[in-house]
Formats: C-alpha cells, structure tokens, sequence
C-alpha cells in the first residue's frame, strides 16, 4: 500500500513560493555585489597604470572628468549604505518606517538593487574611459565617445533615482511601489526641508537635512558636472555665487529648522536654541573659508565646531549613554570612536576654497563623511524609535510586500 503524500496547505505554498523569492533576491544582491566589487577593482587597478609617465593618462583624469566621476561616486555610495542601514535597522528590529513615515515599498532590496545599477554604469564608464586612454589607438575615433563617458557617469544617479519603474535598470525582481516611494520622498520629505521655516518640523526632515549637511562637495561636484553638461561658464560670478548658495544651503535649512522648532516646541526651546547655535557656527566656519584660505579663525572655528558636533552626535543625536539599546553592544563605543576620528576630517571636506589638502584627498574625505554620516543615521533612528515605544518586532512588520511572512 503506497503512502499517501502529506497535504501541501495554501499557506504552505505560500511560503515556498515567498522563500524562492527570498533566494532569489539574495542570489541578484549577491550577484550585483560581485559586479560591483570586480568593476571596482578593475577601476583601481586602471588608476594605477594611469600613473605610469608614458601613458600619462592621470593627467586627463584628474582634469576636468574627476569631479563628475567624484560626483556619481559618492552620490551611488550613499545609495549603497542607506540599503546597509536600514537592513541594520530591519535586522536588529528598529522601527523606522514609524520613525520616518517610510512607504512599505522602501525596502533594502529594493534600495541595493538600484544602488548597484548606478555603481555599475558608473564604474563601467570609469574603466572604458580610462582604458581609451591608455590605449587611444586601440579604437579608431573613440575620442569623442570617450569624452561622453565621464557624461553618462554624472548624470547615472539621476537617472536611476528618476527611473519610473518598480525594477531598477538591469534587475530581474520588481519592488511593488519602489517607484512612487521615491516620488513620495522627494515631494513629502526633500521638497518641505528646502522651504524651511516655512514647513513643519518632523523627525524626518531634520534626518534629512542632517543627511543634506554631509553633500556640500556632492553639491559643488554636481553643479560643476551640470556645467559641462550645459556648456556653461564656470569662471563666471554667477557660478561661483551659485556654489556659495549650494555651500551654505544645508547649514541655513537645519538653522531654520531649529529656529521654527524653538518656536513651536516651548518645552525643548533651550534645546533647539542650542541646536540654532550649533548650526550658526557651522555657517560661519564656511563663511571664514570662502573669506581666507588656511586662517586662524578658521582653524579655530574647524575645533570649536567639530567638538561640538562630537559631543551632539552623541550625548543629544544617539542619546548615549543609555540604557536601552537595540544594535549589538560592541557597536556602539565603536561608533563613538570612529565618528571622533572621522570627524576630523569634516570641517576641510565642507569648507569651500579649501587647499589644506590635495584636491584628489577630497574623494577620500568625502567617503570617510559620507560613511560617518550613514553610521551616526542608523543609532539616530534607532534613538528616536526607542524615544516613541516602537514593540520590539514592530520594525519587521511591513518588510514583506502582500502579506508574506517577513523575511528572517
């Protein structure tokens, strides 16, 4: 008598299919990550051989292409650690969806798969630019081809976070909703910050504007990639006026925030008041870099600023110490002192008309920024989710899109 096979439920079903999904998700991530990583590499390795005195081919890169690669670069790694981030989030059951009144679409699938589209166009167009120029004759009439790629590069983070569909460039999996979270993010979240004090204070658009606070190069790079793209004079008043604007923006928006908070928050007036002060501080350390380069006011502003960044970021941001706590507990005094070291590098990377340092070792400062600032995001959000009593497994509620189990 031939057994009788076990009844597959609905529910059954249901899950395998979801856990197919689940591999298939972690098989294109991890496939994206090893496109990325080898392109990465490739460009390193291009990097050096450019060096060489008979190829010569550094002194095209460094030129007028540097600041749009530099641009994509930064703008695909930001991309890249807020995916990091709110996995972190995710697996260590921090509510920030609650925290950010981030759509159920907003998934770290969904934020790598679009990151690695852009790094990879970007690299590529990095490696076929640099292998053009050690090796011009290789293809007949690539001149003109190749002075478009550094083009494509800039202008891939935009297109892609512009891209209309649910499935990033090149990816197999579609993420119900991806596209109008970023049409949300962009109208409810980005647009208010910019119109500060005019738009009420919510955690998310200070998150933002703090974010904001880390890009003045990304700004600079990209005003300048726009330039080329445009034809536009960038020795002209109005461009240099137009990167003071861009320079100083992020300050002035989290000063305007914390002013109208001051005013609509009588119970943490003095607290905001504090926080307006901090920002005016920052304000004037670019001020004093646009006005004299290498001056002792500076310095003196780059000190007073960066130590009380340092102690806000993690006496009044993080909340530590505390008692409560969701990351793993050797995180957090490595937090502390990667962001003190990491923080001495800030005042140089945000001060425009600064020549403390080599032009190129902005490029290493700005990943170390943007690194610093994806770091203190993830124990800022986790304070703020403990401040409003997320459940403990409140964080992994809507990681699943139609009611799927969540993921493990």
């Amino acid at each position: 008598m031939e057994a009788t096979p076990p009844r597959i439920t609905f529910r059954d079903a249901q899950h395998r299919v979801h856990m197919d999904i689940v591999k298939t998700r972690m098989f294109l991530l991890g496939l994206g990550s090893g496109t990325t990583l080898t392109l990465f590499i490739a460009s390193i390795l291009l990097m050096v051989a450019s060096y060489s005195p008979t190829a010569g081919a550094i002194s095209v890169i460094c030129g007028w292409p540097y600041p749009l690669y530099r641009a994509a670069f930064l703008a695909s790694l930001c991309g890249l650690l807020y995916g990091a981030v709110v996995f972190a989030w995710r697996r260590n059951s921090v509510d920030f969806r609650r925290a950010l009144h981030l759509s159920p679409a907003v998934t770290y699938q969904a934020i790598l798969s679009y990151s690695y589209a852009c790094f990879v166009i970007v690299f590529a167009c990095f490696v076929l630019f640099a292998l053009l120029l050690l090796a011009p004759d290789a293809v007949p009439g690539a001149r003109k081809f190749r002075n478009t790629l550094p083009l494509i590069a800039f202008m891939a983070p935009f297109l892609v976070a512009a891209w209309p569909k649910d499935r990033a460039p090149g990816a197999c999996l579609a993420t119900p909703g991806a596209a109008g979270a970023r049409r949300a993010l962009a109208l409810e979240l980005v647009g208010p910050v910019l119109v500060s004090p005019f738009s009420k204070v919510t955690f998310a658009r200070t998150f933002v504007a703090d974010v904001l606070c880390s890009m003045p190069k990304i700004f600079a790079d990209a005003q300048y990639g726009f330039a080329i793209v445009f034809d536009c004079d960038t020795d002209s008043a109005t461009y240099i006026h137009i990167g003071y604007v861009l320079a100083f923006l992020p300050f002035v928006v989290r000063l305007n925030q914390s002013l109208r908070a001051a005013f609509d928050d009588a119970a943490h007036r003095r607290k905001n008041c504090w926080n307006a002060g901090k920002y005016s501080l920052q304000i004037a350390l670019v001020a004093e870099s646009i006005r004299a380069q290498h001056s002792v006011p500076w310095f003196a502003l780059a000190l007073t600023s960066t130590l009380c960044n340092f102690f806000w970021d993690v006496h009044m941001d993080w909340g530590l110490p505390r008692q409560h706590k969701r990351f793993p507990a050797w995180f957090y005094p490595s937090a502390v002192a990667s962001n003190f070291v990491l923080r001495l590098g800030w005042a140089v990377y945000v001060s425009p008309d600064q020549k403390v340092v080599a032009q190129h070792v902005i490029l290493l400062l700005g990943v170390a920024e943007v690194f610093r600032r994806f770091q203190w995001a993830a124990l800022r959000v986790e304070n703020e989710a403990l401040k409003i009593g997320a459940a403990p497994h409140e964080g992994l509620r809507y990681d699943s899109v139609g009611g799927a189990p969540p993921l493990v």
